[in-house]
């Protein structure tokens, strides 16, 4: 599993998967609601040199390569959910966020220049010339509306005073003694911990523990083991459901009961 979106619009999941040893690239959709798969039917050829860059309103938004030794990105195709079908691409653009009106595109080989604003479904422009500072201030505040239904974790890194709030949380409900760093987040029903203990040869393991607002432990699972570092986005929580990858291979998911 190498990157996730999440299609507030559609509630749905878009899902980038990797394979280096075969070089073979693989994107999915998985319904938030029926939890139900779907491989889109794209051509394995061309998939390794593109990646994932978000999902909305129903539609992917692939990109390619620029320079694939300093991995610019350069292009985008926009694939519908419902048929896997690209729906429209422009080769010389390059993608940078999303706004209400569609997404924020600036010229590959020119980023200095002035952005433009696409249409999700056509790829035409509803908006050019849009100074940067601009384009950044609008993609920021729509990130606020899209994810009103989702949560992301905080990172605390061991020198900040959260961590050490959190770490003797942890040491208190669990008897372990976290390290490095942690993920914390919570909603109206449940905190929501991924933190890591040292481990032998100096190496790290990933856990993740859910409490309710009582400090009860609802929930622990291993996430890695054999870490020499800490993560980020480790899990994330859409519609009351919590998501996480286990071993860098599987897809979990638990609803988190009010």
């Amino acid at each position: 599993m190498w990157r996730i979106r999440v299609d507030t619009a559609a509630q749905s999941l878009a899902l980038e998967v990797r394979d280096a040893d075969l070089l073979l690239a693989s994107f999915y959709t998985l319904d938030a609601s029926a939890y139900t798969v779907k491989l889109l039917p794209l051509p394995q050829a061309k998939n390794w040199w593109q990646g994932l860059e978000d999902a909305q309103g129903g539609f992917l938004f692939l990109h390619g390569y620029g320079d694939r030794k300093m991995g610019q990105h350069k292009g985008i195709n926009a694939i519908a959910e419902a048929s896997g079908k690209a729906v429209w691409e422009v080769p010389e653009l390059a993608f940078y966020g999303l706004v209400p009106e569609g997404v924020v595109v600036y010229p590959a080989a020119t980023p200095e220049a002035t952005f433009d604003v696409l249409q999700l479904d056509t790829g035409q422009p509803n908006r050019t010339g849009v100074p940067q500072q601009q384009a950044a201030e609008e993609v920021a505040q729509y990130s606020h509306t899209r994810y009103k239904d989702a949560v992301f974790p905080a990172l605390y890194l061991e020198v900040e005073i959260y961590f050490d709030e959190v770490k003797n949380f942890l040491a208190v409900q669990l008897n372990t003694e976290a390290v490095s760093g942690l993920e914390y987040a919570e909603t109206d029903g449940a905190l929501v911990v991924s933190y890591y203990e040292r481990a032998a040869e100096n190496t790290l393991t990933n856990y993740i523990a859910v409490f309710d607002l009582d400090g009860g432990l609802l929930l622990k699972e291993q996430l890695a083991d054999g870490l020499s570092g800490i993560g980020s986005d480790t899990f994330f929580i859409f519609m009351h459901d919590l998501y996480f990858i286990r071993n860098k291979t599987s897809l979990e998911v638990y609803r988190l009961l009010a």
